[in-house]
């Protein structure tokens, strides 16, 4: 493909007019002339009132006559100073400003996807090609004997315990005291965590229903436990968690157009990487 192809085909697309008419726009309403080399600075009634809408927006009040003045003098200084470092070629080989640039482009370009609303139809069908991403936790009938600090010792004493409540021994001749109750019902596995750590709600997973099972670690010490009942989670419905489906379909939507604007623009590009010897 021909450079005079490339460039035919560049600027038919949507987004590259999109763009253009963006960078217009800019243009206009900031009273910024094409060249940053002219001498001429022209502040005019639209910046005035652009001016004055963002104080308005801000201080929930128009700005005085005095105050819109010094926002009007502000501007002309800033303009001057960027016009200034421009014809000084301080913008060039500058990082920061490279990046800042990098992300007003990507800004323009993922606008028409950040504010598009999802259908229904596109939310479900995110939610069944990954319904596991978005089910809520089980939920646990479960007995615990807190066996003490984690330790050689207490790991060795726990399956002599272990072995007595297989036995039949009663839980409340086991065990030490501990100001958690030694039998929970109906709680999620975020509930465990949240009582016991994140390490112990892990251990319950997967540990067969009906017998005592252990040692099971947690932030308190060690623990025997008895998983008595598991609920498993209900398939999602969209309206529990649309929410979150949303969330993930507009981070998904934004970074594939991001992906896709950058595939245009880098194919108007002849990149040459050179390796270094």
């Amino acid at each position: 493909m021909t450079m005079r192809t490339r460039m035919a085909t560049w600027l038919r697309e949507p987004l590259v007019h999109f763009m253009i008419a963006g960078a217009l726009v800019f243009v206009a309403l900031s009273g910024r002339p094409a060249d940053p080399g002219e001498r001429r600075i022209v502040v005019s009634e639209t910046l005035v009132t652009r001016l004055a809408t963002g104080w308005t927006e801000t201080y929930r009040r128009p700005p005085s006559a005095d105050e819109l003045d010094g926002l009007i003098r502000d501007y002309v200084k800033s303009e001057v100073y960027y016009r200034e470092a421009l014809r000084l070629g301080l913008d060039r080989d500058d990082e920061v400003v490279k990046r800042r640039m990098r992300s007003k482009l990507e800004s323009v370009g993922t606008a028409d996807a950040e504010a598009r609303e999802p259908s229904d139809a596109e939310l479900q069908a995110l939610l069944d090609r990954d319904p596991a991403r978005y089910t809520t936790d089980p939920r646990y009938d479960f007995q615990q004997i807190y066996l003490g600090a984690d330790t050689a010792a207490s790991r060795v004493a726990a399956g002599h315990v272990l072995a007595r409540l297989r036995s039949g021994a009663a839980p409340t001749a086991v065990g030490q005291p501990i100001a958690l109750p030694g039998s929970l019902r109906d709680n999620s596995a975020s509930d465990v965590a949240e009582l016991f750590g994140d390490e112990f709600a892990a251990g319950l997973r997967g540990v067969p229903v009906g017998q005592w099972n252990g040692p099971v670690a947690s932030g308190l010490g060690l623990h025997l436990v008895k998983v008595e009942r598991v609920a498993a989670p209900a398939a999602p419905k969209l309206a529990a968690v649309r929410q979150r489906v949303e969330n993930d379909w507009r981070s998904a939507t934004i970074r594939k157009a991001d992906d896709e604007g950058y595939r245009k623009l880098l194919d108007g590009y002849d990149v040459v990487i050179e390796q270094p010897r």
